[in-house]
């Protein structure tokens, strides 16, 4: 991808161009996910009008957590600099954290803004690998199989549950996103291996199925305890 654009005097990331088009395409998503299933509740969209703030703002200013001997020097730094994967990291703990907190002040479930989260990142996740895609052919298989996967993750949440917030569905939907990290990431040829020929990211998201599956097999064990 292009790393920057020339618009008059002004030199723009394209990074961040992509990033904002692929938050907004998720917002848009989160915002049809809540019509689609008779979420008409204003505080809702403020919500999530506000958490991508937020994340934005954490994202970008993030280097001066990370970098703050650079921003000390040149403040213009974070003109054109943002905390990077590590800031996008901590802009969606800040996120998630800021719908938690107002989960419990809404009284709406948690579980909710656990869906809603979801959809907008799967659909934010296939615009930018799409717009990845044109811009880069080096990595073609990787991008395209992040896309059919996050596609195919998208379609199951809207098609498992027109009630948003089913626990059971957003296990589904972890438990499989896990799985396709860890085939996506058999084809990164920059993978290292570090364990039986997994990299440390693909034992993370393997752990992650893992926990997926004993919750599922709690919930199993539960239902079929409860019609015995």
């Amino acid at each position: 991808m292009q790393d920057a654009l020339q618009v008059g005097p002004f030199l723009l990331k394209t990074q961040w161009l992509v990033i904002i088009l692929s938050a907004l395409v998720g917002y848009f998503v989160i915002k049809y996910r809540l019509k689609t299933a008779g979420y008409p509740d204003q505080r809702m969209i403020e919500t999530i009008e506000n958490s991508l703030l937020i994340a934005f703002m954490v994202w970008k200013f993030s280097l001066i957590l990370f970098d703050p001997v650079s921003v000390v020097i040149n403040p213009l730094t974070l003109l054109y600099f943002s905390g990077g994967e590590r800031g996008i990291w901590l802009a969606a703990v800040a996120a998630i954290f800021y719908f938690y907190r107002r989960a419990q002040k809404d009284q709406v479930s948690v579980w909710v803004y656990g869906d809603l989260l979801a959809a907008g990142f799967l659909a934010a996740t296939v615009v930018y690998y799409m717009i990845d895609l044109v811009w880069d052919k080096q990595m073609v298989w990787v991008d395209g199989s992040k896309i059919i996967i996050a596609l195919l993750i998208l379609l199951l949440i809207f098609r498992r549950s027109k009630e948003i917030g089913k626990p059971s569905v957003l296990n589904l939907v972890l438990l499989w996103f896990s799985l396709g990290q860890v085939f996506i990431l058999f084809l990164n040829p920059l993978k290292q291996n570090d364990w039986w020929g997994f990299s440390q990211e693909q034992i993370l998201y393997l752990s992650l199925a893992a926990l997926c599956l004993g919750i599922d097999w709690v919930a199993g064990k539960k239902r079929l305890n409860k019609n015995a």
